[in-house]
C-alpha cells in the first residue's frame, strides 16, 4: 500500500517550555497531512460533490509516542490508507525524524452529507474520491 508523505517543521507554538512537542500537536499534524493528501488528489475534505455538501468528521482517533519531537525538527508524517469502507476511511500516520519512528497514529473519518438544520448523515463515500484513494493505494 502506498502512502502520502508530508514534510513538516515543529514550530515554537507547537512545543511546552522544554520545546517539546505537546501530544495534542500530533492530531493536528494528522489532520493537516490527510488534508493535503486529498488536495494532492485534486479533492477538498469539505466539497460539493454531486450537488451535496460532504465532509469527513472523525469517529476515532488514536497516537502512541515513541521518541518526543523538538522545535524546529524537520520531521515527515506518512499517511496510509488502512482500510475503505462503505462510508468510511481508517488511515495510519507514522511519524519519521531522520527515518526514525517517533510516534504512530491512527483516525477514522465517515463521509457524511452536511445539511444547515439537520444532523449529520453518514453517506456512501463519492465514487469520484473512492477511486481516487483506491488509486493512491495502487500507486
Amino acid at each position: 500500500m502506498s502512502h502520502y508523505t508530508q514534510p513538516m517543521t515543529v514550530e515554537y507554538a507547537h512545543t511546552d517550555m522544554a520545546g517539546i512537542v505537546h501530544f495534542s500537536e500530533f492530531f493536528k499534524y494528522m489532520e493537516a497531512a490527510e488534508h493535503r493528501f486529498f488536495r494532492s488528489m485534486g479533492l477538498s475534505i469539505n466539497a460539493e460533490i454531486d450537488g451535496r455538501h460532504i465532509s469527513w468528521p472523525r469517529i476515532a482517533c488514536s497516537f502512541e509516542y515513541h521518541q518526543p519531537l523538538r522545535f524546529e525538527d524537520q520531521f515527515v508524517m506518512n499517511l496510509t490508507i488502512e482500510k475503505i469502507g462503505n462510508s468510511s476511511v481508517t488511515y495510519k500516520c507514522d511519524v519519521l525524524l531522520d527515518g526514525e519512528l517517533m510516534a504512530t497514529g491512527q483516525t477514522t473519518s465517515v463521509c457524511c452529507e452536511v445539511t444547515p438544520g439537520k444532523p449529520l448523515g453518514k453517506v456512501p463515500i463519492p465514487d469520484s474520491i473512492r477511486t481516487a484513494f483506491e488509486k493512491s493505494m495502487n500507486s
